[in-house]
């Protein structure tokens, strides 16, 4: 602990920062940079690097110039590079660009559930699977995706005339950032915001857009309200999560027993949910209401039916390999997912309420719900990169603090002491 302390910044750099400098100079090289540039950032990197080792009053400064270096400047890149290079291929994940053009589409008054987005470019975003892309008939976000930056959006393109959803999801990031230095105050706080955006390979997937990012953003600041026992903004927030990704439920029975950990009553549990499933329902309501048989398919049948309209097994997870072992004949086969994973979750949900009780720690509840997220979302019917990264990103964050140490924010502290 000690050790990490003194030096977990430069730690940080080799283990972490080298990784994905090497990844950054692939990226480079598939862009078709010129050599120069990448050499210039590696130079960048090598220097920060030195700079935290001969001068440790830097070392705080030369690991957020990493993640900046490794991680904001190739999103910043690729966003710059979309606009000026022109292509047959869409420089942006497809699911990023279907955000982008779902709220457009609202903002025109047409239902982004149920749309056919052939047509709308859509069909050029990168695609290697050998069947056709599922998401130009299909809209798998919930509204608070397409509803929340919609402002923004608007906003930006009133001004300029071009959008970029990776834009907002920079901004994103931005809150994560902070929000993990205020969820874990002192070291753990500031490796922990490093490390998260330094994990080799994260930028190879930020390019293309890491849309969970938002839904992060939401869970930690629900964690942060709920640990300075702002019950009632962290029920509006964990609401907004939900409505933003449908995958936040996973997080919800361990923000629960957080909220127990720090003094919420059962007497009080029906208040606070019921204000979450307000806010779920302000934003869900007006989409069920215009079309509520597109929403269902789109959102909930094509995630868990067979046949035409469920989502195809890819990915790197269990599906995969249940698939490639002939276990399951057919990409759009049924498969009783849901027998794996409930047991799995339900385990890490016990498991977690239990610890949380007893160690009420923020980097413990993270840690959970990182673990939470892993075990479902491998034993998915489809599990992305990204989405194995989502649990990845959290459990190492929970583990950063507890080897750097973390200690209860005041009002932990303080409640605490008075349960005691």
């Amino acid at each position: 602990t000690s050790v990490i302390r003194r030096h977990g910044e430069t730690l940080l750099l080799l283990l972490f920062g080298i990784p994905s400098a090497a990844v950054g100079w692939q990226i480079a090289r598939t862009w078709g940079l010129p050599g120069w540039l990448p050499a210039l950032l590696a130079g960048l990197v090598a220097l920060l690097v030195v700079a935290a080792v001969a001068q440790p009053r830097l070392k705080e400064l030369a690991a957020t110039g990493a993640a900046v270096v490794l991680y904001a400047l190739p999103i910043v890149g690729a966003i710059v590079r979309w606009r000026l290079v022109p292509g047959p291929t869409a420089l942006i994940g497809d699911g990023a660009y279907q955000i982008q053009l779902a709220r457009n589409l609202l903002m025109r008054g047409v239902d982004p559930y149920g749309f056919d987005y052939t047509g709308t470019g859509l069909e050029r975003a990168p695609w290697g699977q050998p069947f056709p892309n599922p998401a130009l008939h299909h809209l798998d976000y919930w509204p608070g995706t397409i509803v929340l930056p919609l402002p923004l959006q608007a906003a930006f393109q009133f001004l300029t005339g071009w959008w970029d959803e990776r834009i907002w999801l920079l901004l994103a990031g931005a809150a994560v950032f902070v929000l993990l230095r205020r969820l874990l105050p002192g070291t753990a706080g500031r490796l922990a915001a490093v490390a998260f955006f330094l994990i080799p390979g994260h930028s190879l997937l930020a390019v293309l857009g890491d849309n969970d990012l938002p839904m992060i953003a939401l869970l930690l600041a629900a964690t942060l309200a709920i640990a300075r026992r702002r019950f009632l903004p962290g029920a509006i927030v964990i609401g907004l999560a939900i409505a933003t990704k449908q995958t936040a439920l996973i997080a919800l029975p361990l923000l629960v027993a957080w909220g127990y950990a720090n003094g919420m009553t059962w007497r009080s549990l029906p208040r606070y949910a019921g204000l979450a499933a307000l806010t779920l329902l302000v934003l869900i309501g007006p989409f069920i209401a215009w079309n509520a048989s597109a929403f269902v398919r789109d959102t909930v049948l094509y995630n868990v039916a067979s046949g035409s309209e469920a989502y195809p097994i890819q990915g790197i997870g269990l599906s995969s390999w249940l698939l490639q072992a002939g276990i399951i004949h057919g990409a759009r086969d049924a498969f009783p997912f849901l027998l794996i994973q409930l047991p799995l979750v339900i385990t890490a949900w016990i498991l977690g309420w239990r610890w949380l009780l007893r160690h009420r720690l923020a980097g413990d509840a993270i840690l959970w719900m990182g673990l939470a997220f892993f075990v479902f979302l491998f034993t998915n019917r489809f599990a992305q990169p990204t989405y194995l990264l989502l649990g990845v990103e959290l459990m190492l964050v929970g583990l950063i603090s507890r080897l750097a140490g973390a200690r209860p924010e005041p009002a932990q502290t303080e409640f605490a002491a008075s349960a005691a």
